[in-house]
């Protein structure tokens, strides 16, 4: 199980980076350490919490007295600045956006050390076509439109 103070961190970052971001979920998956299910801290589309753990998830709500941990500056991207061709794997963005939002996810997931994982989902110009990006320390960072992914180069 994980410590309180350590999910009570995670849910007020998570929260945070939501809400700076832009993005529309938020999943981190907090490595516990060897031979350990991850758990797993969501952020819904909706603004709601929750948090699974084996099989069992709850609903949670951040503690406002408990400090996100430090994240990078970031600001949301408005879904009018992306555009996504999952066919030809053409992403069209203004310069720096995708580097941004790869550096952002993957420094929510080192906040948290170990092998934890966060992913993020944005909007795009076309609302059946969300971004989401993926980022595990010491590992690429992958991109996934309507189910393709793509690996950005290191």
């Amino acid at each position: 199980m994980t410590d309180p103070d350590r999910l009570a961190a995670a849910l007020a970052t998570v929260l945070a980076f939501a809400d700076a971001a832009g993005a529309e979920r938020v999943v981190l998956l907090l490595d516990e350490g060897e031979g350990t299910e991850p758990m797993m801290v969501e952020r819904e589309p909706d603004g709601s919490c929750a948090v699974t753990e084996g099989e069992e998830t709850w609903p949670a709500a951040p503690d406002p007295a408990v400090a996100p941990l430090p994240l990078p500056h970031l600001h949301p991207v408005p879904a009018t600045a992306l555009a996504a061709d999952p066919e030809t794997a053409e992403l069209s963005a203004p310069l720096g956006t995708v580097q941004m939002l790869a550096d952002a996810v993957l420094a929510l997931a080192q906040a948290f050390g170990g092998r934890s994982v966060a992913t993020a989902t944005w909007p795009t110009r076309d609302p059946e076509l969300p971004l989401t990006v993926a980022g595990r320390p010491g590992e690429p960072v992958v991109l996934d439109l309507a189910g393709r992914q793509f690996e950005l180069p290191a």
